[in-house]
């Protein structure tokens, strides 16, 4: 799929949002606000045609992954990969238009708003959506973890 210049601008734009719109205060967003010191969790969705999926994954480990371990605050990143059909059936999976999800963790939300103005960014989020037909994402601030030590 062919991404026009205002899609990726308009893109850009919203991948610094989390929530309502970009002018929209939090406040209005939601009734409780982020602790500046509060990790969190951006999951993006991506719709990537079947023969863009082995470039698209290439994309994450060879682009986003590096760009992602320049910046302060960034812990961890997942890129996720939808079951295929037959298993998503068997398991009664809900259907989704989406079949590859990419989650980014940060310290704080400050500073995953400062990946989104880098340099970095401007060429790796680009080369991304590119690849996509539909982008959608939220935010999460995360208030519990559990984590296997092995």
């Amino acid at each position: 799929m062919t991404v026009t210049r205002r899609q990726m601008m308009q893109a850009t734009a919203w991948s610094g949002a989390v929530g309502l719109a970009i002018s929209a205060p939090r406040e209005a967003c939601s009734t409780e606000k982020t602790s500046s010191s509060q990790p969190m969790l951006l999951q993006i969705y991506f719709q990537v045609a079947p023969q863009l999926a082995a470039d698209f994954e290439t994309n994450y480990t060879e682009s986003y992954v590096p760009a992602l371990r320049k910046q302060d605050g960034y812990l961890r990143s997942n890129l996720l990969r939808l079951f295929p059909e037959q298993t998503a059936q068997e398991i009664e999976a809900k259907a989704t238009e989406f079949n590859y999800q990419m989650e980014l963790v940060f310290d704080t939300e400050e500073n995953r708003r400062k990946w989104v103005a880098s340099a970095e960014h401007t060429v790796a989020w680009p080369r991304t959506i590119e690849m996509a037909g539909k982008v959608a994402w939220r935010g999460f601030d995360i208030v519990g973890k559990d984590q296997n030590s092995q």
